[in-house]
């Protein structure tokens, strides 16, 4: 199923959401084959905080990418993306949404920070970008050990949460890592291809950056 996605400053982003049994067969996990609130809030950030190229030139990595509509939107803003998902069938769509959008050739690589995110260069981007990443608080500390080597000095990962996780305790967790962290709110029209029966959603956007970097 394609759903459109119109965004201010790079216009209408098709996105595939997929029920292929043949995709969903390759996945430990069907919840990437989707866009869900988070990504479409930090999508718009995005697009607010960095304008139509903003991003021109700078590395971007997606980080957990799904389907891929957040690195697709950077991508538009004229950066150089890196999309990373532990999901076969994630990339697989990805790579079709890139193509689908202008977007590419797409960069993928299987895996996570544990798993295959070793394969990322250090000290390598400007810019790392999730939806949907931090729900799970054991995966903090290897998010931000992942962040520490990937993030280049002067670097910055915004990450987005629909109000799932602790705000306390999430920045805690990463001032811990060495990150500073600030927070931005944001609400989002959910299901944005409805013209009723809408929700506003409240997002949670994460701008973290690191601490020795932002003492400068």
């Amino acid at each position: 199923m394609l759903r459109e996605f119109a965004l201010d400053a790079v216009g209408t982003v098709s996105i595939e959401e997929t029920s292929s049994k043949h995709l969903l067969k390759l996945s430990t996990r069907t919840y990437w084959q989707r866009v869900w609130p988070a990504g479409l809030g930090l999508s718009a950030y995005i697009v607010e905080r960095f304008g139509p190229d903003g991003l021109r030139g700078r590395r971007v990595l997606d980080l957990g990418c799904g389907v891929g509509l957040v690195g697709i939107v950077c991508g538009r803003l004229g950066a150089d993306v890196t999309f990373l998902d532990r999901e076969a069938g994630a990339l697989a769509v990805v790579r079709r949404n890139c193509r689908r959008n202008g977007v590419g050739p797409a960069q993928t690589i299987g895996g996570d920070w544990n798993h295959g995110g070793n394969r990322l260069a250090p000290d390598a981007y400007d810019l790392v970008v999730g939806g949907d990443v931090v729900y799970d608080d054991v995966e903090w500390p290897g998010i931000g050990t992942g962040l520490m080597r990937t993030l280049r000095a002067g670097g910055r990962a915004l990450l987005a949460d629909p109000g799932w996780v602790a705000d306390d305790k999430l920045r805690t967790a990463f001032r811990r890592t060495g990150f500073a962290v600030d927070r931005t709110v944001l609400h989002v029209q959910w299901p944005p291809w409805r013209t009723t029966h809408q929700k506003r959603k409240a997002i949670n956007i994460y701008s973290l950056r690191r601490a020795d970097a932002a003492s400068h």
